[in-house]
């Protein structure tokens, strides 16, 4: 097990050791990379940019996100003993560590369940001064951006989050979104192209988490990024908090998850891809846990996933503004490998589920891919996996027609006979929608 010690003054943190692993959050004091890692270096500054004073919970939440996400990319999966389900203890300074601390075991269940790792957690009192909103004339703008604003959405650059974007603000909704994005290098640029295409005012709220490793350690960081969602979400949270404050309206819950029910139930192709292949992001069972954790806190939030029960497809398909997602299709980015070269791959599974959106919806534009010809993709070992496991999971799924016992491998389903009937179509339309586009030739 790798105990990660967190703390934004870096004389509270312990000396790097093969089981001891430093981190200084925020950029409160001098940094030194060769004593210790680094995490969320500007975010408090993002903080103060709003020009909103803000609740302490809402900024041990974010603490804790960023040490989840430090930790997540900063331990090797390949150092776990089945080289997949790591041991993660992580110590982290909060305001009120009670409150965390109680609802523990609660936390690193969620977790496990996200990450497939084992999550521990202990809080311990931050001696951190709250962040004060900044007094400059950028930051009151930013504030009186927030007034009138009455939900967040999630806006990550991506196809999907683009459709929740446009069905919002270009529609006929009665929400009024802080749009909260996470840029990645290379994200930003995309994110703000899309933007550009959506016709009502809205809010924004851009963060880096940033974490950097210790110099002894330089290259060697995990990609996997299970956790991502967890960040995520806890700024979306922070956003609800600000717009709270911003309008004195403590009735706004609402975080807006724009995601196709295919890739949010994501059930695995192979029984091999069970649990390194199968992301969790946005599981209904994860999100339902998560929210009510919070509540439990006492956020107060509500998470909705206005296309749980749509395929990727027919979002496109039904989007409220088609000369608008036409135009943002080639300007998204979906794929799983798009940090590595910046250039969709289009081979991973989000790619082939994308190209076949695409071709449901009729678009004749589409982002360039890395490989275009998937015929040609089965004589590369290295890179055709993807591909052989979505023939698989076609041709089994026709044989047997249990797409009900495919849908709990993913993770715990409700209750409800409805919702369940609902989540087994649309997985079962999803995986048809990739069928017709490989049978339809467009490789």
């Amino acid at each position: 097990m790798t105990n990660f010690y967190f703390n934004h003054d870096p004389a509270n943190l312990p000396n790097y050791s093969k089981n001891c692993h430093p981190v200084q959050l925020f950029h409160t004091h001098q940094h030194d990379p060769y004593k210790r890692s680094m995490a969320s270096k500007q975010l408090l500054q993002t903080v103060r940019d709003l020009g909103i004073a803000l609740d302490a919970d809402a900024i041990d939440l974010i603490t804790i996100a960023t040490a989840v996400t430090a930790a997540d990319t900063f331990e090797l999966r390949e150092k776990a003993e089945n080289a997949w389900s790591r041991q993660l203890h992580l110590h982290v300074p909060v305001t009120n560590e009670n409150i965390w601390n109680s609802v523990e075991p609660k936390l690193s269940s969620l977790l496990n369940y996200l990450t497939g790792d084992q999550w521990a957690f202990t809080f311990e009192k931050t001696t951190m001064p709250m962040p004060k909103p900044k007094n400059s004339k950028q930051a009151k703008d930013k504030a009186k951006s927030l007034k009138g604003l009455n939900s967040v959405c999630l806006f990550s650059g991506g196809l999907d989050s683009a459709v929740g974007a446009i069905d919002i603000l270009n529609g006929e909704s009665e929400l009024k979104p802080l749009l909260v994005s996470h840029a990645y290098r290379g994200d930003g640029s995309k994110q703000e192209e899309i933007k550009s295409l959506l016709s009502s005012p809205f809010g924004e709220l851009s963060y880096s988490i940033s974490p950097h490793i210790i110099k002894c350690l330089e290259g060697k960081t995990d990609i996997s990024m299970r956790g991502r969602s967890f960040n995520f979400l806890s700024m979306a949270v922070l956003g609800i908090v600000s717009l709270r404050n911003a309008n004195g309206d403590s009735s706004i819950e609402t975080v807006i998850v724009p995601e196709n029910g295919y890739i949010s139930i994501n059930p695995p192709l192979t029984r091999r891809r069970i649990g390194s292949h199968s992301t969790r992001t946005t599981h209904p069972y994860f999100l339902n846990g998560f929210e009510a954790l919070l509540n439990e806190v006492g956020f107060h939030v509500k998470f909705v996933n206005p296309y749980q029960f749509k395929t990727k497809g027919e979002m496109l398909a039904e989007c409220v503004d088609q000369d608008a997602i036409k135009k943002a299709v080639p300007l998204s980015v979906s794929c799983s490998h798009w940090h590595r070269e910046h250039k969709q791959c289009g081979h991973c599974v989000p790619c082939l589920i994308r190209r076949a959106s695409v071709y449901r919806a009729g678009f004749s534009v589409d982002a360039s891919y890395k490989t275009n010809r998937l015929e040609a993709l089965m004589k590369e070992k290295d890179i055709r996996d993807d591909l052989q496991a979505v023939q698989t999971a076609i041709i089994r799924l026709k044989q047997t027609n249990n797409y009900r016992s495919w849908l709990r491998q993913s993770g715990p389903i409700p209750e409800d006979s409805v919702i369940r009937d609902k989540l087994e179509s649309t997985i079962k339309r999803g995986l048809a929608e990739v069928e017709t586009f490989l049978k339809a030739g467009r490789k």
